[in-house]
């Protein structure tokens, strides 16, 4: 989005045609909260109203988008507000002076300059020996500016004895480092007189600790390109001395890397955690970078929120064709990996639900024990090539259908989905799937008894049965006998997928803090942990389902001689409980359970490993190569290409209704569709007025208190 576009979005109508007011401003300089005073911002203001009219036109708009993105552009800015004259190329002594008063009396109207008291002694020395500086020198002035007003400061609150408490050295550093530092690290400064053993302070001791804490970005670049030890740690322990040796080894030396003392590590360990020697590296970087908290929703605006995700430019397009083949394909795979390993709890199962009053079978236990007697280890897995050839469609569409339906349920601002729409996900899933349930189930459900009829005792002149073929079966059944139980089929199928794919990805969240969509929890789970949530699940869907599975078994095996026959779900559940009892219809049901649990921990983890090891997007996933990138993946978990593809193009993305909420804006009328409409702002307008405000703020602490009233004070006044 340009700057034209943005001034559309946000500005509204006044007397004197569209502007910007401070609010809008501000919100789109700055959308997430950081640790520079908001208020601030209004000096950025005050810059773009270039003639102080009190707002801010396009035309104020775009020229000071343009000079905040022009190379030096944060320098840029401030040199042309302590520069009156915009014509000159140069900055005087007594303009730079007036014009930093100017500024202070606009915040406080009994402000008073005083020379020893602006805590600047060599400030006039940069000015020498022209009394003016060019835009070069001024960066120069900007540059040494802080360390030249700490030495100053210290002269003036030690005086005569040289030493300053540890009262004053708080206040010291508070003033002149207060927007370099984390909110954690500003928190302990006032344990530093528990590190040096004292209560009174040589410059030494501060030009010691502000040269330790000068060295905080290159510490904290240094371990945020440190790889976990291996590849499905989420983070690694950081050991003062390990640090200590990584800084100096020799490879870094002969980079003209910056040495780092041990005493300088002992006061930044001190600082973070004085009771420990080794500390988790997101808690380091928390301590060491002032911007931790903001990175964590402005990069996933940048990077991971939908709008950000690569789109088909083609009117047409067939990707979303390709989208459900990918799933589909990973979806067979998946279902037949997790029914090979429970298929001999399965023919258990079936074996256990098929018989009536006379039992063959005491219980699955003694099912399992004769199965392997009468028909030896391949008998258990009778039937098992049908079953692959019906699984694969079946748990495909099945997962294709629970992702499809999921992916239109959900929210695209948050990427959250209600309860209703995961069970509307799930019953959708366990209806499609019937259509090569029910068949595949029939087959199956032949084959397995096919077993337990040729081991029993014949009667004399008793003619024994057959072994038929699945191809033999389902020519003798034809197309209407495949479907036979159908209708029971889709009262089991159907309400065992409402009730385990909601609780597989509740208990993900749950159990393993898995939530994708929030920066903060966890974007991967390992497979002990996707195979334990895909177990869970399948326990109570399972069992509160087997009444149905018991009544579509009976529908679909072949009666034998004597046996009643069903004519349907209602009649089948009558003749069961009035012959049978409750006790019937779960059968089978610990079976059952051992079966479901397991086929479906294993095809979910299976499905979501495929996904992770073939992925759709490879450019969107996780996968870093440490040594190439700068900074960002250890701790954000960013690729090298969204590292380095598109950083002229990078833009934040975010809800113009919960922006224009969180901030206290009115949509104008040329924001239509509220609900819908996204703010686009590109990341270098939040970044690089972040570091213009820190600049303002190395030239003096006070401009933190610049507010709208000091706006109004400085364009009535000066």
């Amino acid at each position: 989005m340009s700057a034209k576009e943005l001034f559309d979005q946000f500005s509204v109508d006044g007397p004197n045609g569209k502007s910007l007011s401070l609010p809008q401003f501000i919100t789109i300089l700055s959308p997430f909260e950081n640790d520079l005073p908001k208020q601030s911002y209004s000096l950025l203001y005050l810059i773009a109203d270039r003639d102080a009219k009190g707002y801010v036109t396009e035309e104020d708009w775009l020229k000071f988008t343009d000079t905040l993105t022009a190379k030096d552009g944060e320098f840029k800015l401030l040199f042309n507000l302590i520069r009156k004259n915009p014509e000159s190329n140069k900055l005087g002594y007594d303009e730079c002076l007036n014009q930093l008063n100017n500024l202070n009396k606009a915040i406080d109207a009994n402000y008073q300059q005083k020379k020893i008291k602006l805590n600047w002694t060599y400030f006039n020395q940069f000015f020498q020996p022209y009394g003016e500086i060019e835009y070069s020198d001024f960066i120069t002035l900007i540059n040494y500016l802080p360390v030249t007003k700490l030495i100053g400061n210290f002269e003036i609150l030690a005086n005569k004895k040289g030493t300053i408490d540890s009262n004053e050295l708080n206040e010291l550093l508070m003033n002149n480092l207060y927007h370099k530092l984390s909110k954690n690290l500003k928190q302990n400064l006032n344990s530093l007189p528990e590190f040096f053993n004292k209560d009174e302070f040589t410059l030494s001791n501060v030009l010691f600790i502000y040269n330790c804490l000068n060295k905080v970005d290159l510490i904290n670049e240094t371990i945020a390109n440190t790889p976990p030890t291996t590849q499905d740690k989420k983070d690694i322990l950081i050991n003062k001395q390990d640090l200590y040796n990584h800084l100096n080894d020799h490879l870094l030396k002969s980079s003209n890397f910056k040495p780092v003392s041990i005493v300088e590590l002992d006061l930044l360990f001190h600082l973070i955690n004085k009771n420990e020697e080794t500390i988790p590296r997101k808690d380091l970087i928390s301590f060491l970078n002032p911007n931790y908290n903001n990175n964590l929703p402005s990069l996933y605006s940048i990077f991971e929120h939908p709008a950000a995700q690569p789109v088909q430019d083609d009117n047409f397009s067939l990707w979303p064709i390709f989208d459900s083949l990918y799933s589909f394909f990973l979806g067979s795979i998946a279902g037949c990996i997790g029914a090979t390993v429970v298929y001999p709890i399965d023919l258990v199962k079936t074996r256990m639900q098929a018989q009536r009053h006379k039992a063959a079978y005491k219980n699955s236990l003694d099912c399992f024990k004769k199965i392997v007697k009468n028909e030896g280890l391949k008998g258990l897995y009778s039937g098992l090539a049908a079953q692959l050839v019906g699984v694969a469609p079946e748990k495909a569409i099945k997962l294709t259908v629970n992702d499809l339906v999921r992916k239109i349920g959900t929210n695209d601002d948050d990427n959250s989905i209600t309860m209703p729409w995961e069970i509307l996900a799930g019953s959708s899933a366990g209806a499609c799937q019937v259509i090569f349930t029910n068949p595949l189930e029939i087959v199956k459900i032949r084959l397995q008894m096919q077993g337990g009829s040729q081991n029993k005792v014949l009667k004399p002149g008793e003619i024994p049965h057959k072994k038929l073929t699945a191809g033999q079966i389902i020519k003798t059944l034809g197309v209407k006998g495949l479907y036979k139980g159908a209708s029971a089929c889709l009262l089991r199928d159907v309400p065992f997928s409402a009730i385990y794919f909601p609780t597989y990805a509740n208990l993900k969240y749950l159990l393993f803090d898995f939530d994708p969509s929030n920066p903060n929890k966890k974007h991967r789970l390992d497979s002990w942990q996707l195979l334990i949530s895909g177990a869970l699940a399948g326990a109570p869907a399972a069992f509160f389902t087997t009444p149905a599975d018991v009544i579509k078994t009976r529908l679909q095996v072949e009666q034998k001689k004597g046996e009643t026959k069903y004519n349907g779900i209602a009649h089948a559940f009558k003749t069961i409980l009035k012959e049978e009892g409750v006790g019937a219809f779960f059968k089978g049901s610990l079976a059952r359970v051992f079966r479901s649990s397991p086929q479906f921990g294993f095809t979910l983890a299976s499905y979501e490993l495929l996904q992770n090891l073939f992925p759709l997007h490879p450019p969107n996933t996780k996968e870093s190569n440490f040594k190439a990138i700068s900074g960002y993946p250890g701790v954000y978990s960013l690729t090298n290409d969204q590292v380095y593809n598109g950083r002229d193009t990078r833009t934040i993305y975010l809800n113009q209704q919960k922006l224009f909420k969180q901030n206290g804006l009115i949509a104008n009328n040329n924001s239509e569709k509220l609900n819908d409409a996204l703010v686009k702002i590109p990341a270098e307008y939040v970044y690089k007025s972040q570091d213009t405000i820190k600049l303002l703020l190395d030239v003096d602490y006070k401009f933190g208190n610049f507010n709208y009233d000091s706006y109004i004070n400085y364009i009535k006044k000066f």
